[in-house]
């Protein structure tokens, strides 16, 4: 089998050696010729490229890195798909691949040209996710943008016209099906992020040397990994850093907060220091991929807070969450009071989610107003205690307790109890 993978991620990126270099390692071990397009960040050296280039060859890939530029803006991606499109119709003409696979929606569009040129090609699309309306719900675009409506019309286009397609849930599997998004001859399958586990299992003498490295003493250290800005939830992580700090601190112990990150970390600074933490309490740094696994080894907790669709949880695999949280949030989705759209069934297409993305032997903790059940107008939900047991398919409750309508905390009381109160809070546990 010959195979052309386009990747927006670069091959010198942290997340391309994490996720997608194993899976195509593991492809060329399996006999495949592999040749990969993939757009590195701009200012990426010559150095870094020839030495990630001589890996990549022993270990039987081939490679042409293109430039991916820092705009986001429609031109700069028209370019970069053109120039992208030029490379590959060479490599394919040259080496008729099978397989023409994409990673995302712009090395799918590139893709698609491709494997329409390309004798007996076929196109397999991993999309990821539905990128359009991630930057809808993160506030980066709006549904009447150009973009948005140039990347759903494309969408609509490259799910019927794929022969493969990878998701990462379920749940975008089933959706993809209700809303007849795929066409005749295209295959669906599931499968979750593919992450290298070896490199993240560093020793403890490597966590100590770490340690050293960048001061920490025997701060308790705060890490967070990855890009800045976008749905990252800059202010919501230096506040949680700041209650960290506080509640430490009333244990005699300090906090370091450790970020690795290659993007500008200037906002992130600036966010941070308005909650008073000074420059011996930050350690920003930018980590090549290759020493990661040993900087996180230094961290105690780490951190990472996004802004996405809690309703479908369409970007958390299924089954990967070993303790997941919601406290008193359930009871709004769906009405249009924080602006999310009408939607009655909304709670529960969360509760189902929830069950979905829950690791087996997970917890769940659940808490929301239970009680004779109704919407009360410009409020919230109240639920009937009973009913919320049959709302998460595949999950059986461990432990539950209330706050009784006078205010009371009780747990001794079962859900059955609580069936005709006014306004009481349940607290639930579930596990898988």
């Amino acid at each position: 089998m010959r195979a052309l993978y386009i990747s927006h991620i670069g091959m010198t990126e942290p997340l391309g050696q994490a996720q997608v270099l194993p899976y195509l390692r593991g492809v060329a071990a399996s006999g495949a010729h592999v040749r990969i397009l993939s757009f590195e960040r701009a200012g990426t050296t010559a150095d870094v490229v020839d030495s990630q280039r001589e890996r990549m060859k022993s270990d039987g890939l081939l490679w042409e890195p293109l430039v991916r530029s820092a705009g986001h803006g429609l031109g700069v991606k028209l370019v970069e798909s053109s120039s992208a499109v030029l490379r590959g119709l060479r490599a394919a003409l040259a080496e008729r691949p099978d397989i023409v696979h994409a990673r995302s929606y712009l090395p799918a569009a590139v893709a698609d040209v491709i494997a329409t040129a390309a004798p007996k090609a076929k196109l397999l699309f991993d999309c990821r996710g539905m990128l359009g309306d991630e930057y809808v719900d993160n506030g980066q675009w709006t549904e009447d943008r150009l973009e948005y409506k140039l990347l759903k019309r494309f969408e609509r286009r490259v799910f019927k016209r794929a022969e493969g397609v990878v998701v990462l849930t379920k749940a975008l599997r089933g959706w993809l099906a209700d809303e007849a998004m795929l066409g005749p001859r295209t295959n669906v399958e599931v499968i979750p992020c593919c992450v290298d586990m070896k490199r993240f299992f560093p020793s403890e003498e490597a966590r100590r040397a770490m340690r050293e490295e960048l001061g920490l003493g025997d701060r308790l250290a705060l890490v967070y990994s990855g890009s800045l800005g976008s749905w990252y939830l800059e202010d919501e992580m230096a506040r949680f850093a700041s209650h960290l700090r506080d509640g430490a601190a009333a244990r005699g112990r300090e906090i370091a907060v450790v970020v690795l990150s290659p993007s500008d970390p200037a906002s992130f600074r600036g966010k941070l220091e308005a909650r008073g933490f000074t420059d011996r309490d930050l350690i920003v740094r930018k980590v090549a991929p290759s020493r990661m696994a040993a900087h996180l080894a230094a961290g105690d907790i780490g951190m990472s807070f996004i802004q996405s669709d809690a309703t479908n949880l369409n970007n958390i695999p299924d089954e990967s969450i070993e303790s997941l949280s919601t406290l008193h949030a359930i009871e709004h989705f769906g009405l249009g009071r924080y602006t999310d759209p009408i939607d009655p069934m909304a709670c529960y297409k969360a509760m189902a989610s929830m069950a979905r993305v829950l690791k087996p032997g997970g917890r769940l903790y659940f808490s929301t107003p239970v009680g004779r059940q109704r919407v009360e107008f410009n409020a919230q939900r109240v639920f009937s205690p009973t009913d919320l047991l049959t709302r998460f398919p595949g999950l059986k409750l461990v432990s539950f307790a209330c706050v009784n309508d006078a205010g009371d905390f009780d747990d001794t009381k079962s859900p059955g109890d609580l069936i005709n109160a006014t306004y009481s809070c349940g607290l639930y546990e579930f596990t898988k």
